[in-house]
């Protein structure tokens, strides 16, 4: 086994998992309850951490861990509704002001 990631919480480390697994993947996530203990320990040791299964997995991996962070980076920006033309975050799927889809 091999430390792949060290997330900034444990939703990011599993929302990785799940897309690592989704390409075939074997990993783990280690450290998910420990975040309590930052400060007492490092934050890199008390952080939660994606481990793959076999270290033949990195470059696909990696892979797989550069269009998560393509995706995150497009989701930035605003958009309008069609409905009431409300301006709404690019990442919303339905319009916050009237409940339209976007």
């Amino acid at each position: 086994m091999e430390r792949f990631y060290t997330a900034l919480n444990r939703f990011d480390a599993y929302l990785l998992l799940h897309r690592l697994q989704h390409a075939g993947i074997r990993a783990h996530v280690f450290n998910e309850h420990v975040s309590s203990i930052v400060g007492e320990v490092p934050p890199d040791i008390a952080q939660p951490q994606v481990w793959l299964v076999n270290e033949r997995d990195r470059p696909r991996a990696e892979a797989v861990l550069a269009a998560l962070a393509r995706e995150r980076g497009q989701s930035g920006g605003n958009v309008f509704c069609r409905s009431c033309h409300e301006e709404n975050p690019a990442n919303f799927e339905l319009c916050w002001h009237c409940g339209a889809s976007l």
